[in-house]
């Protein structure tokens, strides 16, 4: 199960209990989830944060882990276009999460981390004050790295080609790790590659018109737990004589 898809799975059942999984009856905070257990003694913890009220992720909150007397002892982060900031290597404690963004009330939740790795969904409800999360100097900034796709075009554009091999030539945002390419819309016969700008693809048989698809994700493994952040799917068509 991908982190992304917790929320969508869970959200909708305030009362339900399942293995590692309890909801959290305060608004602020839907749930807090145990996702693999691990052997040694650091936490990993990933908050994800929406508007309350509403689906959408915020990006550009900033969130802090510490404690009430050092609210960013454990790091600061700006969450991403999915609203996700991810912390490695945290101490078993009591751990205060702060998080503040312009335009809403900040939200302060205390969790006890443990030897497992764990998610925190809070929501955010429009207004302002509240304590203000400050980001330290080494703070990630992510709020502007959503992955997206500016430019995707075959062979630098070429709309007519004699040869089967044309490069996939793109420019995108959020730093990806790999890409996938294919003629179907669903992928279906495409694996992910390392990401590279212009990679070579090889159009199947036959004259005419080809149509390839192109998307790219950022993908890690934290402990067992597959992080995975896609972008939007790209089109572009060429013809092969």
């Amino acid at each position: 199960m991908y982190l992304t898809d917790v929320l969508h799975l869970t959200c909708n059942k305030p009362n339900y209990k399942e293995n590692n999984m309890k909801y959290l009856a305060n608004p602020a905070v839907l749930f807090l989830l145990s996702l693999a257990s691990m052997t040694t003694s650091a936490a990993d913890v990933q908050v994800r944060v929406f508007e309350r009220g509403g689906k959408a992720p915020l990006a550009g909150v900033a969130v802090c882990l510490g404690t009430p007397a050092s609210i960013s002892q454990f790091g600061s982060q700006l969450t991403d276009g999915n609203g996700n900031a991810i912390f490695s290597g945290l101490p078993h404690a009591s751990i205060l999460v702060t998080a503040s963004r312009d335009g809403y009330k900040t939200e302060q939740e205390t969790m006890l981390t443990s030897t497992g790795n764990r998610m925190l969904v809070i929501s955010l409800p429009a207004g302002g004050g509240g304590t203000r999360c400050p980001l330290s100097g080494n703070a990630v900034q992510l709020s502007g790295s959503d992955l997206g796709i500016s430019r995707f075009a075959m062979s630098s554009g070429a709309g007519v080609v004699t040869t089967r091999n044309v490069t996939l030539d793109n420019v995108v945002s959020g730093r990806p790790t790999q890409y996938r390419a294919s003629e179907r819309a669903d992928f279906k016969d495409a694996d992910w590659q390392d990401y590279t700008s212009a990679p070579v693809f090889q159009l199947s048989e036959g004259p005419g018109k080809k149509s390839v698809y192109f998307q790219v994700r950022r993908y890690a493994t934290l402990n067992g737990a597959n992080l995975e952040t896609l972008s939007p799917v790209r089109k572009d068509s060429i013809v092969l004589q």
